[in-house]
């Protein structure tokens, strides 16, 4: 039994405002966009996808940091070559439900992944783990399932970065979360002449009002690290990223046997930051070039 005990909100209620702020986000997509609800062992999994039906499908997990529906310009630099699958992890900020594992975190998520991949009748498919998410997909019960592993800014592979220029705007953020104060704060958490738009500006304030830190979520166990590899994994870091220990991260690509890219200038939101580099990243014909 999974007992869910954690949740992302700061008060009973709270969950209402986030799901009202991802509805929100949704308005300024220009794409036909598909919404569903999978069941699973951690509740309603919400599911956003976009593209042709009849395309490849790849999954892009949503890390905290932006929800499913706050990833368009992700899912736009695929085109049509892709039927691009955003999915909100319970537990996590976003229209998905709104607890996580209180033990066995990572094993319980990577249960959950296969879940959601059988919910989605797909036997292998790409995946994109952004964030703390990048964790989650590393878990997945089955690997096998995965035919190409993308980490990008990963949280929860290495320790993060104690004493960073995020702190003092971040802590300004969760105690004040105005818009000033938000802006700060992303432009600390991001890479050099980062400008965030109206539609992320004000979902942050949101979070910093109505959610809770993340920065206790456990790190994975390296014997599930070293499972990877053989198999076709990227792990993707802005050189600036204030919250990744880049060298020590660079270190556990190298035991994954993953190949590494470190973006110049780019900080830990690479998922508008170079959205590019993910999504040619992800494609499985990369490897072969």
């Amino acid at each position: 039994m999974v007992l869910l005990t954690r949740s992302p909100y700061r008060c009973p209620g709270d969950h209402s405002v986030i799901h009202h702020a991802c509805a929100e986000l949704l308005t300024h997509w220009e794409r036909p966009v598909e919404e569903h609800v999978a069941r699973t062992s951690l509740g309603e999994t919400y599911v956003l996808t976009t593209g042709p039906a009849a395309a490849p499908p790849i999954v892009v997990l949503a890390g905290g940091d932006l929800p499913a529906a706050g990833l368009r310009m992700l899912a736009d630099q695929f085109g049509v070559q892709r039927r691009v699958v955003l999915v909100d992890i319970p537990g996590l900020p976003g229209a998905s439900a709104g607890s996580r594992p209180d033990s066995r975190i990572h094993a319980v998520y990577g249960h959950w992944l296969v879940e959601v991949l059988d919910a989605l009748g797909v036997d292998r498919v790409p995946v994109i783990g952004l964030g703390w998410s990048a964790s989650v997909a590393a878990a997945v019960e089955d690997p096998d399932r995965i035919e190409k592993l993308v980490l990008a800014a990963p949280l929860g592979l290495v320790p993060r970065v104690r004493w960073n220029r995020v702190l003092v705007p971040g802590l300004q953020w969760r105690n004040e979360p105005n818009l000033e104060n938000t802006e700060r704060y992303l432009r600390a958490l991001a890479g050099h002449g980062y400008e965030p738009d109206d539609q992320t500006l004000r979902w942050s304030c949101r979070v910093g009002a109505y959610c809770t830190s993340l920065t206790n979520m456990p790190r994975l166990d390296r014997s599930m690290v070293r499972r990877w590899r053989g198999r076709s994994v990227d792990v993707i870091v802005g050189e600036r990223d204030p919250l990744v220990q880049v060298e020590s991260l660079h270190k556990v690509a190298d035991d994954m046997g993953a190949s590494f890219t470190s973006v110049s200038e780019a900080g830990h939101l690479l998922a508008v930051e170079a959205p590019e580099l993910l999504a040619a990243t992800a494609s499985p014909s990369a490897a072969e070039n």
